[in-house]
């Protein structure tokens, strides 16, 4: 893998994602463009701290990266990018991180995420539809109706073929929702399993040791597990 690079960024775009203004979608452009893999991360320097983003841009798209970031009360990096001036330029160091595409050990690969846990999954999903003919399973965990977000790409991956597919949980939804209900943990049975799988975790750790336990009771092996785990 590529070792990491320090590069300062241009932050060039921002906007709201979701209806509930829960995420905010960030776009820099880079001086030094490294190659990297789909999945990974950056860390972005404020006031000396590192704060960890996923890249959810393709490599291809270079030197522009998109980033994903989460509005937290009391947040440094979400209140620093909500209101810094465009052309800024930040420190960024990447790439990091392993939760990248498995397509020399699976043929079937389970993407399971909450919140913005979906800016690693997102590049994986795109990278396999391109890159491959294997099958993909989305399973994205949210809180609120209002928080998705990307919903056109979410439409244009179904439809990229048959054996891909996209569901999206609440767990507190609303009258109007009609899809599936509950944690992530509670739709395992959806998932179709097998030793030809990959299964990609990213999100906090309750969900991440949940779905671990649960994925060990039902046959699968720590080596067919990645995860990215969310620091919040």
């Amino acid at each position: 893998m590529q070792k990491p690079i320090h590069s300062q960024a241009r932050i060039i775009s921002r906007q709201t994602a979701d209806e509930g203004g829960k995420y905010l979608e960030v776009r820099l452009e880079t001086e030094t463009a490294v190659t990297y893999l789909p999945g990974q991360y950056l860390n972005v320097v404020l006031d000396g701290h590192r704060r960890s983003f996923s890249i959810v841009s393709l490599p291809d798209e270079l030197p522009i990266i998109q980033l994903l970031i989460e509005r937290l009360h009391g947040g440094l990096a979400s209140r620093y990018f909500d209101e810094v001036p465009l052309a800024t330029a930040v420190e960024i160091i990447y790439p990091f991180g392993r939760l990248v595409p498995q397509i020399e050990k699976a043929t079937h690969h389970i993407l399971v995420g909450t919140g913005s846990g979906i800016a690693s999954l997102r590049p994986i999903a795109d990278w396999l539809v391109r890159n491959t003919e294997h099958s993909v399973q989305l399973l994205w965990g949210l809180r609120y109706r209002q928080n998705i977000f990307w919903k056109d790409w979410l439409s244009e991956l179904q439809s990229s073929r048959k054996t891909i597919s996209a569901a999206i949980t609440l767990t507190q939804p609303d009258d109007r929702w009609e899809g599936l209900r509950g944690r992530v943990t509670e739709h395992i049975s959806t998932l179709q399993l097998s030793d030809h799988a990959a299964v990609y975790l990213c999100g906090g750790k309750p969900m991440l040791d949940d779905m671990r336990r649960l994925l060990k009771e039902r046959g699968v092996s720590a080596s067919q597990i990645l995860t990215e785990q969310f620091h919040l």
